[in-house]
């Protein structure tokens, strides 16, 4: 089997393996959109809430309210941990795509190469064919020559 056959069968690998890491990438990503969505809704929520003018009429209303505020900042801070974590893992989907991109493209290159040997051993194998072709010709023609001089002179 030819280089470039064999070497045909890991770009194929390799196209998969780039493909299936962007695949993660991309699933990575949603999520981490999804999250930061999450993000945004709940600091929404908590400015909204510190920001409300409330008629408190009492100490106990005023100390569910800072105690709401506390939860709600709370859930910011877990949030804003989760898109942390999650941002790690899209960056570290990234470097693997990355990283599959380049071994592909090195194969890339190889194959290139090989199919660039290999032309050039099939045109040099062709021109061989050619120029053995017009020797034959060159012979045959010279034959019939010496033949027909053969027989002009016999005649």
């Amino acid at each position: 089997m030819i280089q470039s056959k064999r070497i045909d069968t890991l770009l194929k690998r390799a196209q998969e393996h780039e493909d299936a890491v962007a695949r993660d990438l991309a699933e990575r990503q949603n999520v981490l959109d999804t999250h930061l969505s999450r993000l945004d809704e709940l600091r929404r929520y908590a400015e909204e809430y510190a920001n409300a003018q409330m008629a408190a009429t009492s100490p106990a209303q005023l100390l569910n309210r800072r105690a709401f505020l506390d939860r709600l900042d709370s859930a910011v801070e877990q949030q804003q941990q989760t898109v942390n974590g999650n941002l790690e893992k899209v960056e570290a989907e990234r470097a693997r795509l990355i990283l599959a991109s380049r071994d592909k493209a090195v194969l890339e290159q190889l194959a290139a190469s090989y199919r660039a040997q290999e032309k050039v051993v099939t045109d040099r194998r062709d021109q061989r064919e050619m120029d053995d072709i017009g020797a034959r010709r060159a012979r045959l023609a010279q034959t019939e020559d010496q033949d027909d001089g053969e027989q002009g002179g016999r005649s």
